[in-house]
């Protein structure tokens, strides 16, 4: 990566904290755990036992799955398997957000015959296997994970703003939006992260896969872009990535504006609500975030590799 600044929202060392949703009625629960037990026979409930919950059974309100419904649809992979309640997503490149199992609900089979099968999958499109795991999911799914060798890695944080409250403020003069990316801004992220051009090819059959109400904002000086960001609206809530800044242009609010701009076309798609996904280590990142009123956060994840 070049020396550029890039105040990632969050492609993704450990959990340290329990989110901070609040959790569902313990009566909903118990009717959800009644239920999994009158369908599943005993002998196919996988390795989730009577002593721990499962992963459907933990604190995922509907907020919280409104912000994962979100970003999930806001970056998309190429391909997809579901597979036993994970999805196996599937894009070759770089991003582990696209190349990652995202166990959705305990699994039926035994864990050892659902690992042997994702690896199989990811080893035919020549990727590693890797799992991401959120602060919301069953412990002991971790626990075997650790297990089987798989260590943690990058701890991000699903940010939460209410648009109603948000701050109030002017987006650049200089600020435009647009519902596809231009090459010019395609071009431009990738110099600020220095990917490679076939990474860019990918980013770019990404966005045309899409299917919700996108917006790339963008803001200029001296005749190009400086800052960019874009925004996918889901059931009212609204998620935002690839928040980025050119390192000569640093310290001037232009991140600020860029998301200033994007609020407002969220509200105007009907948004009550933003989200975003930002590593727990990316320091900038969170100050501009928690300047802005993303002071609420629903969960953690952080993914497993071996």
């Amino acid at each position: 990566m070049d020396a550029c600044h890039v105040l990632s929202l969050g492609h993704d060392t450990l959990r340290t904290q329990q989110p901070t949703s609040p959790t569902l009625a313990e009566g909903r629960v118990g009717v959800c755990r009644r239920v999994r037990d009158a369908l599943t026979p005993p002998v196919a409930r996988g390795f989730f036992t009577s002593a721990e919950p499962a992963i459907t059974e933990r604190k995922m309100d509907r907020l919280c799955q409104c912000a994962e419904d979100a970003a999930f649809n806001a970056w998309p992979a190429l391909k997809g398997i579901f597979h036993d309640g994970w999805i196996i997503r599937l894009s070759g490149g770089e991003s582990r957000r696209t190349n990652s199992v995202w166990v959705i609900a305990p699994p039926r089979a035994p864990l050892a015959r659902n690992l042997a099968f994702c690896e199989r999958i990811y080893q035919s499109h020549q990727l590693p296997l890797i799992f991401r795991v959120r602060s919301l999911d069953a412990p002991l799914f971790e626990r075997h994970l650790a297990r089987e060798g798989f260590a943690p890695q990058d701890e991000t944080l699903t940010l939460f703003l209410d648009l109603s409250a948000c701050v109030q403020g002017q987006s650049s003069p200089s600020f435009a939006i647009a519902a596809k990316a231009s090459r010019e801004w395609i071009c431009t992220h990738q110099r600020f992260t220095g990917r490679s051009d076939a990474h860019t090819q990918l980013h770019l059959r990404r966005f045309e896969l899409i299917s919700l109400p996108t917006a790339f904002a963008s803001v200029k000086q001296d005749g190009r872009i400086v800052s960019l960001a874009y925004g996918v609206v889901h059931d009212r809530i609204m998620s935002l990535q690839w928040v980025a800044t050119d390192p000569a242009y640093r310290q001037q609010g232009l991140s600020r504006g860029t998301l200033l701009g994007l609020f407002s076309w969220g509200i105007a798609q009907g948004a009550s609500g933003a989200c975003l996904q930002v590593q727990a280590n990316n320091a900038p990142a969170l100050a501009l975030y928690r300047r802005l009123g993303f002071a609420r956060e629903l969960y953690r994840y952080h993914y497993r590799v071996r």
